[in-house]
């Protein structure tokens, strides 16, 4: 029984069994979930064909005739990859950072020394990159739809693809930009060449000409791509575009059912993104992102909409220290800061592409905050200490650069 208006009382009839499990698998019949599994699916077949790692050989071989050329040419390759792979550790653990690694001991780094300036310059750089292409995508991070989910449920937008690459275009390319000249600053790393093309050489030489796969893959990939950004004209779900690329790529045997089902990866993702998706709406529906969120505006109340924006995603930037996984960092705070900013009436856009730039650009605070960080700061050639030191410098630099040029690109598109 419960008191409804008036003082009448009600009788409300609760199934706990049936209801319970109802809830429990929605997750699973969420388009964010399947856009994941899907892309993930499309990750393992450019890591099948060899793609990923032809272009990412190409890169490094055009521009590795200099310590920031080789940098550039890493920042390039995540750059190339992250629309298609959504997960930031399969794509920098799985696919890139092999290559650094091959370059890294082809410019006569000994991996068993410990800190090494050379070292050090690579692996942070290709850390950083990782997770800067990451905030460029809402494919990039298995964390990111998650973001665009919880703006749409709670400011009532849409922020896909196309808004989410308008929006974090400028500023994450402009980090992007200068993050190999940062760290080199900082490390000053001294490069031997000898060694360095021989190795590109005989890895591309072992790779071989493009297969048919890999032109198959490639048309697949640009008609995703200009899909993926065309959603607005085209009318086109994002979710389903993905969906069809893997009945074409399993059509044209770039892919088989064996290689689905053995994609343990896309499962195990699947899985969780759903019960997170599910977790994220039940905080939702039973009011504690509501409670979490008028606390935080309680303090902010007489603030302006900008500086409470500001100051909201700030808060959300720095919070990654408590957190060892983005995905777990966005499931537990997005939706509590953005009704926030709902309460404090902050500019709808600008606070969700903030959010959305930050879950990932957060992530080189600590060396433990993804896997794919984690694989670089393992490495050991630069200590704990000092990545938590270079780390924040970075984040001072990105975080000037998205409250200066950020801030104005977002004004001139309309966003607040």
């Amino acid at each position: 029984m419960y008191r409804g208006d008036g003082g009448h009382w009600h009788e409300y009839t609760c199934d706990p069994i049936g209801g319970s499990f109802e809830v429990a698998i929605s997750g699973f019949s969420n388009k964010v979930s399947w856009l994941v599994f899907c892309a993930f699916h499309i990750g393992k077949a450019v890591e099948k064909t060899g793609f990923g790692k032809r272009v990412s050989l190409a890169l490094v071989g055009s521009m590795g005739q200099s310590a920031l050329g080789i940098g550039y040419a890493v920042c390039l390759a995540e750059l190339i990859l992250a629309p298609f792979i959504p997960s930031n550790t399969a794509r920098g653990g799985g696919i890139v950072y092999p290559i650094v690694e091959s370059v890294i001991a082809s410019l006569g780094v000994d991996p068993h020394i410990g800190e090494d300036p050379v070292g050090g310059f690579l692996s942070f750089v290709a850390a950083s990159a990782n997770l800067i292409s990451s905030s460029l995508f809402v494919t990039g991070m298995a964390g990111n739809p998650i973001v665009a989910s919880k703006a749409a449920d709670i400011f009532g937008i849409e922020f896909g693809f196309s808004e989410w690459v308008i929006g974090a275009s400028v500023p994450a390319l402009l980090i992007m930009l200068l993050l190999p000249p940062f760290v080199h600053i900082l490390l000053r790393p001294k490069l031997d060449f000898t060694n360095l093309s021989q190795n590109i050489r005989r890895q591309h030489h072992a790779l071989g000409t493009m297969s048919g796969q890999e032109y198959r893959l490639c048309a697949t990939l640009l008609t995703c791509l200009v899909l993926w950004v065309g959603t607005p004209y085209f009318g086109i779900d994002a979710t389903v575009v993905a969906y069809m690329a893997i009945v074409i790529l399993i059509l044209l045997n770039v892919l088989t059912w064996s290689d689905v089902v053995k994609n343990h990866k896309a499962w195990d993702t699947f899985f969780w993104l759903a019960s997170f998706i599910v977790l994220a709406e039940q905080l939702t529906a039973l009011g504690v992102t509501d409670w979490i969120g008028n606390s935080l505006s309680r303090s902010l109340h007489n603030a302006s909409p900008l500086v409470c924006t500001i100051s909201l995603s700030l808060a959300y930037f720095f919070s990654m220290y408590m957190f060892s996984s983005i995905s777990s960092h966005v499931v537990a705070f997005a939706g509590p800061f953005f009704a926030a900013g709902y309460v404090l009436g902050c500019p709808p856009k600008l606070l969700t592409i903030l959010v959305a730039l930050f879950s990932s650009l957060a992530g080189i605070l600590t060396p433990f905050s993804t896997g794919s960080v984690a694989i670089y700061a393992s490495q050991g050639y630069i200590s704990q200490p000092k990545w938590f030191m270079f780390g924040l410098l970075f984040s001072v630099l990105s975080l000037v650069v998205v409250f200066t040029v950020g801030l104005l690109w977002w004004k001139i598109i309309g966003w607040y």
